[in-house]
Order: C-alpha cells, then structure tokens, then sequence
C-alpha cells in the first residue's frame, strides 16, 4: 500500500529542468499554465481576475507569490508531473488565505509575522508526487525556508475537511514549523523524549497505533526528532478535539501486530468493496484479543480485533477479527487433489469504522462482553507512556510557542478548528469570480 508523506527541507531540493521548446509556428492557447512573465498582469488574459486577486492577497500583503503556473526551475524533472487546473488553484489560494494566513494574522494581531517568517512561494502542482524507490507519495516539499511545494491539489476537495487537513494543512502547518524551528530553535528537552525510538531509515514500515504507543503522532514523526516536533505541532493544530483524542487513546494501547500476505491477498479481492479496501494495509495492528473457544486457547491460539487503520491520516478501527496460531500465521496451508490451498483459521469482518475510542469500547461492549466473552487489551511492551511521551511533547511545543512567538498554540488551534469547521467555498471565492460584487480583502 501507497503511504503519503511531508518531506522536509534538508532531504528536498528542486532540480534544474528544461521544457522542450515550441517551434515559431506553434500557438498557445490563451489560458496557458505557462506565461512568459507572470508577474505582468494581462487584463486581456482569462485568468486576470485571479492574479490581481493572488497579486493583493499575497505578493503585496505578505511579500510572497502564490505560484500555480507549474514552473520548470521550481520542480524535480524526477518526477512526471502536471499543472494544477485553473479551478483548482483559486480553491486553494483563498482556502490558504482563510485557513491559513488569515488565522496567523488573527493571532498575531497583524499580516507583518507572515510577511516576515512565512515561505516566499508557495508552488501548487496537480499531480502528485510518487517517490518509485519507497513508493511513498509526497504531500509537501520545504526548502530552506524559502519555498514550499503542495502535491495532488487537482484532488481538492473544498467541503471534506479531513481531505483538506491530511493533503495541505496539515503539511503547511508542519512546513512552517520547520521555518519557525529554524529561527528560533525548540528546546533539546523535546529530542530526548523519544530519543531513542526514532529510525530514520525504517520509519515508512512503521504503524501509527504503535508509533502512538511509543509517543509520536504519526509514523513519520518517528523518523527523526525535527520531524517529530513539526508533526506534533501540525497534527495538534489540524486534528479536531476527536481525532486528537483517539490519537491520545491509541497512544495509551498495546498493539499486536500480524504480518500475514493471505489477508491481503483476500482483502485485495474485495476491491470492489471500498469499506473493506480500506482496511487493507501493510501489517494488521490489534489493540485487544480474547479466545473463541477452549480448543483454541489450549493450542495457543488468539483472536484479535481492534483493528488500526490509517487511511489518508486519518485513523480509526474496524471490527476486522482476526485468528492467529501460537505462530502468529493467520492461515494454514493443506494439499489436496495435488493442488495447494490455504484457510483461514477465523477471519471476518473489516468493513464498520469507529473514530473515536469511546465509539469502538462501546461496540466491544455490545459484542463481546455483554454477551459474556472476556476480552484482554494487548500487553503494552514498549516500555513507554505514550500518552505521557505526547503529552509532554505538547507541553514544550505550546511553552515554545508562547516564550518564543508570542502566540498561544491553543487559541491557534482554537481558530483552526473553527473555521475548517464552516468552510463556504462559494463566499471565499466571490471576490475572485465576482469581483464587482465580491467583497475583496
């Protein structure tokens, strides 16, 4: 399975590239993505309404250019790569402006903190960006404080909310951590937490219900302690008080995980079946188990259920149950008629979703012990308070926001919340699209 990531700045640079160059006696369409100089507003062009909104909006209030005409020096030849659309683009320049820029100036009291620290180009780009040798798609490229890349923004998705935070936000709030770090630094306390969990170079194989339960955020917060504090910054800002919840409750759970490839060889067969789809994953991660029967119990054997799921960063569980041996296979094998076959020993389930730990302790009651099976949380043995391990991070995190900034990390959450919560994209986009009538910023 494909995992998506933010890539910060020292492990991204953008590569030089050229474009193969059009004869004399080809002609371009009017509303090409590429213009000799943007900078020139044409009020001949059709997209002129839109970059006299971009050129007030950004390039005169913050000092930054808000590029979404896909420029050959600012993307890696690496990657096969297209254009944002035109639509496209103006959803996520004013939903930027409203979820991000807006709410800073807010906070702050002014737009003169974004004009100071925040990137100078932001460069949008439709498709995204598939790294061939991890397979890991990139969401967000940071360079050096200066420019920062978002990926598959022809996917937007203006009224999902949890698309919005897990493909942009969420990376422009990581980002911009990164340049906030980068000015003032973080106290060291944060890297020693965890200091000795990270693995920077096995952290994709990583499960986020494990990697809660060591005291990270996300998978990729367990690569290296930088990464780890403008996750913990970004996932504490997006996520809602239900998804930071479930975070801190998976972060208190010991996880089982089962590495079998016959689940998902039978999983991938029910691709028609998106609830099920979703559950597929690299590894199967239980947070509780209890045995069917007393045969079982007396060969070893266990049901897991509590599945983890992490889809898009957003994670929940599935009644998924699974039946491993004292092996931990799922499966036996058998011959018969000179053919090979496999069963599994007990395997049901995957399809309904709970979000919150509170939704699936309650289907656990109903299912299990109400009706008198006992059921046992997996062993937590990590050796960590993962709960405790976020908790602390947090407590730094808000400290460093307040000491250094001047900025309460809570009342940004706060305004975050709140406006993801109440997004009109008809309204954002009036002064663009209507701009007699539309009220302009």
């Amino acid at each position: 399975m494909m995992k998506k990531y933010i890539l910060g700045s020292a492990l991204c640079l953008a590569i030089a590239g050229t474009f193969v160059s059009c004869s004399k006696d080809d002609e371009l369409d009017s509303t090409s993505i590429f213009q000799v100089d943007p900078e020139v507003l044409d009020p001949t062009s059709p997209t002129y309404n839109f970059d006299k909104w971009v050129t007030r909006n950004y390039r005169d209030r913050y000092n930054m250019t808000f590029t979404y005409r896909m420029k050959s020096l600012a993307t890696d030849p690496d990657y096969n790569l297209v254009p944002a659309s035109l639509d496209k683009a103006k959803e996520l320049a004013v939903l930027t402006k409203y979820l991000w820029y807006d709410v800073y100036d807010v906070i702050t009291g002014d737009s003169i903190f974004l004009g100071k620290y925040g990137p100078k180009m932001l460069h949008i780009i439709g498709s995204a960006a598939v790294n061939p040798s991890t397979g890991t798609e990139i969401l967000g490229l940071a360079e050096g404080g200066l420019k920062v890349s978002l990926f598959v923004v022809n996917k937007l998705d203006p009224e999902n909310a949890e698309q919005l935070n897990a493909m942009y936000f969420k990376t422009m709030h990581h980002e911009f951590s990164h340049i906030l770090h980068q000015t003032k630094t973080y106290p060291q306390e944060f890297d020693r937490i965890n200091a000795a969990h990270y693995e920077p170079n096995t952290w994709q194989e990583r499960i986020g219900g494990t990697t809660c339960s060591l005291g990270f955020s996300s998978p990729y917060a367990s690569g290296q302690a930088r990464e780890d504090f403008a996750e913990t910054c970004a996932n504490y800002i997006t996520r809602t008080k239900d998804e930071w919840d479930f975070t801190m409750w998976c972060a208190g759970k010991g996880w089982k995980e089962i590495d079998d490839i016959y689940v998902t060889w039978d999983l991938m067969g029910m691709f028609n079946d998106a609830a099920n789809y979703d559950a597929l994953m690299d590894k199967y991660t239980f947070c509780y188990w209890y045995n069917r029967n007393n045969e079982e119990k007396d060969k070893g054997f266990r049901t897991y259920i509590g599945q983890f799921v992490e889809k898009d960063q957003v994670y929940y569980l599935t009644d998924m149950e699974l039946t491993v041996d004292k092996d931990n296979s799922a499966h036996r094998t058998y011959t018969q008629d000179g053919k090979n076959y496999f069963e599994f020993y007990n395997f049901k389930g995957g399809k309904e979703k709970f979000k919150t730990g509170a939704d699936f302790e309650k289907w656990l009651k109903k299912n299990y012990t109400d009706r008198g099976i006992e059921v046992f949380p997996v062993e937590d043995t990590d050796g960590q308070d993962g709960a405790a391990n976020l908790e602390k991070k947090v407590s730094i995190v808000r400290e460093w926001f307040a000491s250094a900034w001047n900025i309460d990390l809570d009342e940004l959450r706060d305004t975050v919340q709140s406006r993801q919560s109440k997004i009109d994209i008809t309204k954002l986009l009036a002064p663009i699209d209507n701009p007699a009538t539309g009220k302009n910023k």
